[in-house]
């Protein structure tokens, strides 16, 4: 079975190791990238495409006989065309349930930037207010204390139940 890697390099910072996908396959192509002009070509006789970010179209899709399945190493679908794809039998798969501790903490973050009114105040310390205050402190943007409030989750998914979760480890 013969894949091909479209955009891995918009993963792949040096970190990953592609040793068990290339083993799942008998011939594995990795493309750091692929341009909209690029892909029929590298697309066209293989059985399987891994794509991050790269559209996959009806039109090439159309003129890959051999294409039986599309990985998507994200979240999202957007980028292939699934109407086409169900038509001919193309399986398309996306990644679930990846990088959810990170999101998690991603929304804490930035509840936490919001209720300090950080980057509010990190350009006014980068402007210098910071120095030019009468008082021993700027206080021009509200902060709203956390202390005593109720956090609501609204959806209790997967993303939803590991931001209570961490919010509770505070």
């Amino acid at each position: 079975m013969k894949a091909v890697f479209l955009d891995y390099e918009s993963l792949d910072k040096q970190d990953l190791d592609f040793s068990l996908l290339s083993a799942a396959f008998d011939d594995l192509i990795l493309y750091p990238s692929t341009t909209a002009e690029q892909v029929l070509a590298r697309i066209q006789d293989v059985d399987v495409v891994i794509s991050n970010k790269v559209i996959v179209n009806a039109e090439a899709m159309e003129q890959c006989k051999n294409l039986k399945l599309i990985l998507i190493s994200a979240t999202g679908t957007n980028n292939i065309d699934l109407d086409y794809a169900r038509s001919k039998g193309i399986v398309v798969c996306n990644c679930q349930g990846y990088g959810t501790s990170a999101v998690a903490q991603h929304t804490l973050t930035l509840m936490l930037a919001l209720a300090t009114s950080l980057l509010k105040y990190e350009y006014a310390v980068k402007q210098g207010e910071w120095n030019k205050s009468p008082i021993f402190c700027l206080l021009d943007f509200p902060i709203v204390e956390l202390s005593g409030k109720t956090l609501g989750i609204i959806g209790y998914g997967e993303l939803g139940q590991a931001v209570a979760k961490l919010a509770e480890s505070f």
